[in-house]
């Protein structure tokens, strides 16, 4: 099946959604003032781009849904966005803003490990307000405040199963490592949570070869991971790179099994691979290609507004949008002006004991350090697309 065909099992029972998650949360009070501030950092400009956008077009649509029934309280969601620019400068700049000049009750985002790793630090002295990322995976982020989310896997919690899916396929004996030193999940997959992951497998790591973001030539990396022998390749790299990188391989006449992590598995590394991604394994936080009725009914409307591309990073953004109604709805927020310190402070224990919540992306439950659980799917590229061959 081409990509054509890849949205095909999604586009039926559009009303399902609209009706199974609303429903279930109830509604609360009636809040006080006319609207409920909603914070959002995404990344519209820079690598980020493609995650950006989707995640903005998926909490501006659980915001129209949302809002067509009634909103919050009684009130209508306002969500104040800003372009993180895949830049930790600005990202720490943009949540300054909605905390302290938009007075938002929680933000949704950012996305990138890196972003999220500049702003953690802040949250306890100076921000106290809740920050829930849809797609930051680089491991122990969380834990660095008790304001920290994320509706997410965690990387090492991603690739634990598909690398063990990979070596019962490919069965490696010897791997190379090339990594991304300046993605912090990147960075983190390559030097840490692939390293654990191969040496539980009995595999040798023959060497761990690093490059920067902006690298457009891999050779050097893929000539070395020749001359040692390597029978497989371990990424720690966005799609962009890996893409590239796979592409480089095959040119040199290294055909060996390739497994990436949470940054690689956008349906860009596809494009941009094409032949050459066949068999590769990937990991991801949120399977879209799910027959779920509210799956199916949550695709229907983003991907037209994405220009038919897959809303990679979008459920898990749609999801904390609905994740903050029903914590705002049950916990008591009262949207008074004078009672924004503890406002902010209910959503944060709502969310912190937040259990089997349903969503687009699969229950949403936070574990001790406030990061999602739950499970993953597995990425292969076959025939030109990803299949989930998870059992």
């Amino acid at each position: 099946m081409k990509r054509a065909g890849y949205f095909a099992t999604w586009f039926a029972a559009a009303a399902a959604l609209a009706v199974a998650l609303p429903d279930a949360q109830g509604q609360g009070a009636k809040l006080a003032g006319r609207n409920v501030k909603i914070g959002c950092q995404v990344s519209l400009t820079g690598k980020g781009a493609e995650w950006g956008q989707a995640a903005k077009v998926s909490m501006e649509i659980a915001v129209e849904e949302i809002n067509a029934k009634g909103g919050i309280g009684g009130l209508p969601i306002d969500l104040i966005c800003y372009d993180t620019q895949t830049s930790e400068a600005e990202a720490l700049k943009t949540v300054s803003r909605l905390v302290e000049r938009d007075r938002v009750l929680a933000i949704a985002g950012p996305c990138f490990s890196s972003e999220f790793e500049a702003i953690a630090p802040q949250l306890d002295t100076q921000l106290k307000t809740v920050i829930n990322s849809y797609c930051s995976a680089k491991p122990g982020l969380s834990a660095m405040s008790q304001w920290a989310f994320r509706n997410t896997l965690t990387s090492d919690k991603q690739l634990k199963p598909v690398v063990a899916a990979w070596v019962a396929e490919y069965h490696p004996k010897k791997v190379v490592i090339i990594y991304d030193a300046e993605d912090a999940v990147s960075k983190a997959e390559g030097v840490a949570v692939l390293p654990a992951l191969f040496k539980e497998h009995g595999i040798e790591i023959l060497d761990m070869l690093s490059y920067r973001t902006k690298d457009t030539d891999y050779s050097a990396q893929i000539t070395r991971a020749k001359s040692l022998g390597a029978d497989g390749i371990g990424l720690g790299s966005c799609y962009q790179n890996a893409g590239a990188i796979v592409k480089e391989a095959h040119k040199q006449g290294l055909l060996v099994p390739v497994v990436g992590g949470a940054c690689a598995s956008a349906p860009g590394f596809i494009d941009i691979a094409g032949k050459d991604a066949e068999g590769a394994y990937m990991s991801t936080a949120a399977w879209i290609d799910d027959p779920r009725p509210e799956v199916q009914a949550y695709v229907k409307k983003v991907v037209p507004k994405l220009g038919g591309k897959p809303p990679y990073s979008g459920p898990r953004a749609y999801d904390i949008i609905y994740s903050y109604k029903y914590c705002i709805e049950k916990s008591g927020v009262t949207n008074n002006p004078a009672d924004l310190e503890s406002d902010r402070d209910k959503i944060r224990g709502c969310l912190a004991g937040l259990k089997g919540f349903p969503g687009v992306a699969g229950e949403i439950t936070m574990n001790e350090v406030r990061d999602g659980a739950g499970a993953s799917a597995i990425l292969k590229v076959v025939n030109g697309q990803y299949v989930n061959v998870a059992k």
